[in-house]
């Protein structure tokens, strides 16, 4: 979690010690995104269960039954599994057509840390009082920045295409990001998966 906090106030220097790491996917998997995602969904879960949650701007708060926070966090971080895997893999392929190497490594490098600050922004959602799309959005917003270092750094694309691969990695991030935490939502408001 140190990491993410590099990351967001001094991404240069996080990104080059990532990059000098040299971590393969399985590490980065089990030792840095588990940890994070269990933790920052483990407290927004248990918020739910021992707060509620707020659905509208009266104060008016709704009970949230455990196996229901369970299933909403579980969502949440199996989703953001999933996108992070496969865009991983797209943004591979993105890179070759923009003749640059770049190797499922890195791209996953790239994408678990291009991820982390929505995922840690999770735990500003832990309260009940802020909307749950602000925390999405501010973390959004900070993996954008987070991105803009990291993308030069990992990849090492020529000056010309990395602005290219800056806003791929965005979009990326924001949008699967949003339907993972969209999908969750409906979940917990009961539209799906009763």
């Amino acid at each position: 979690m140190i990491t993410v906090f590099q990351l967001i106030f001094s991404p240069f220097r996080a990104w080059e010690k990532i990059n000098l790491a040299q971590r393969r996917v399985f590490w980065i998997f089990l030792f840095f995104l588990i940890p994070l995602l269990l933790f920052s969904v483990g407290v927004e879960g248990l918020s739910l269960w021992s707060w509620g949650e707020r659905r509208s701007e009266f104060d008016y708060f709704v009970k949230v039954t455990q196996d229901l926070a369970i299933r909403y966090g579980a969502t949440q971080a199996v989703m953001l599994i999933i996108s992070i895997f496969a865009w991983a893999k797209f943004l591979q392929w993105i890179t070759h057509s923009f003749q640059v190497e770049g190797s499922y490594k890195q791209c996953f490098t790239l994408m678990v840390y291009g991820f982390s600050p929505v995922i840690l922004l999770r735990l500003l959602d832990a309260v009940p009082r802020i909307n749950t799309w602000a925390c999405w959005a501010i973390g959004a917003l900070l993996s954008a920045s987070v991105l803009y270092q990291g993308v030069g750094i990992i990849l090492r694309p020529d000056q010309t295409k990395g602005f290219g691969l800056y806003m791929v990695s965005v979009i990326i991030v924001v949008l699967s990001s949003g339907l993972s935490h969209f999908v969750a939502l409906s979940i917990l408001h009961g539209k799906l998966l009763h």
